[in-house]
């Protein structure tokens, strides 16, 4: 067996979520599942009620246990004195193949293009080959936490076993029995790693729970006034129109003249109690819509904007004429923190982020890490478990 030191992969490591990866391969795999069902139907010629889905039960049982058990067998990454098996990694390898699966087929369409086989990255890596090191790092980084976990002696509780083990189930329903087959996938051992995973995030969050980063101490560096926000409502009557070369037109201004006249029979029905939703069912050509946008970005024509941010929260604008259309518009709420909330949010996420990378890297430093290439040769992301169809 050949070994490499972990380091040849580089410096970036991946922390990526059990749960994560249970709802990316979940949503990915029930629109598979609802596709072949979909074609089931098509093919027997005759609507046909109650397809069965040729999902994890019905695969062949002595092909997956042939592969399990030759899974078993293979070491994919040693950590400290700990391999950790290749059936381990084949659920990693898995998810990622959804995932990245799922942005093939998009490529695939929209441009023609092999997703896989792109370039990623100033070294000269593919997609394909960049998804493999960051599933070895994951799968190292799982080890080292696991490890951590239990030194610490932490254990999974009743409750969270049974939420792991409902994961289990989620996977069944959503795993074709082809991919049960070529991840040698058992409910045992799918249990078995997702328990892995499971206490591996444990002592995680036990970690960033200890690095000093709270929600309040992000929004101590992020000046709230620099996203005011506006919410608001509004109908909308178009005065522009695309050609047959799609550039914007202005309509006549007759059209125009009759189109702020009509906008300025809706305000008054407005006024009088009439709703918004009401008088869009009544016309098709009135739009009726939400805009949200933050003080001096780019959310809104400038002439929206400034109506908007002279109302009161309830309050409806009279006919408001942009460059391209007509407006009444409704405040919904003129302290909105949806995009502040979401900065926060994400500058949180980036300083955990930061953080746990720099506790990890000790962590980490305390591990000899051999990975076994001869049996990662054979792994071809995107093509192993999950098949691009």
């Amino acid at each position: 067996m050949r070994e490499s030191k972990q380091k040849k992969f580089g410096k970036k490591k991946t922390y990526v979520s059990l749960v994560l990866l249970l709802l990316v391969v979940c949503s990915v795999s029930a629109c598979k599942k609802e596709k072949q069902e979909d074609e089931n139907v098509q093919n027997a010629g005759t609507p046909t009620v109650g397809v069965e889905w040729q999902g994890f039960d019905r695969a062949n049982q002595s092909l997956v246990k042939q592969r399990a058990e030759a899974n078993e067998a293979t070491t994919a990454v040693t950590v400290g004195n700990v391999p950790v098996s290749m059936q381990t990694a084949m659920f990693l390898i898995y998810s990622m193949e959804v995932q990245g699966n799922s942005y093939a087929a998009y490529y695939e369409a929209q441009y023609g293009t092999d997703y896989w086989e792109m370039p990623y990255d100033e070294e000269g890596r593919t997609t394909r080959e960049v998804f493999k090191d960051e599933t070895i790092n994951a799968l190292i980084q799982y080890a080292v936490l696991y490890d951590c976990a239990k030194k610490n002696g932490m254990e999974l509780t009743e409750e969270e076993l049974q939420e792991c083990h409902s994961f289990v189930e989620d996977l069944k329903e959503m795993m074709s029995a082809e991919e049960t087959e070529r991840g040698g996938f058992t409910e045992k051992n799918l249990k078995e790693t997702c328990e892995w995973m499971m206490l591996a995030e444990k002592y995680y969050t036990r970690m960033t729970e200890n690095l000093g980063i709270t929600k309040e101490s992000v929004r101590e560096t992020i000046n709230k006034e620099d996203y005011k926000e506006y919410e608001t409502e509004y109908l909308y009557l178009a005065t522009t129109y695309y050609d047959e070369e799609y550039n914007i037109c202005e309509e006549s201004e007759e059209v125009i003249g009759a189109r702020r006249a009509q906008m300025q029979e809706y305000y008054e029905q407005v006024t009088e109690g009439v709703s918004f939703e009401t008088l869009a069912a009544k016309d098709s050509t009135l739009v009726h819509n939400t805009r949200t946008f933050v003080d001096g970005g780019d959310g809104a024509e400038k002439a929206y904007k400034m109506a908007a941010k002279k109302l009161e929260k309830g309050n409806v604008s009279g006919p408001v004429q942009t460059e391209y259309g007509i407006y009444l518009i409704r405040m919904v709420d003129d302290e909105c923190t949806k995009t502040y909330e979401a900065t926060v949010e994400a500058e949180y996420e980036i300083q955990c982020g930061k953080a746990f990378q720099a506790a990890y890297e000790v962590l980490l430093a305390e591990y000899d890490v051999a990975v076994n290439t001869e049996a990662w040769d054979d792994i071809l992301l995107g093509a192993t478990v999950s098949l691009l169809e």
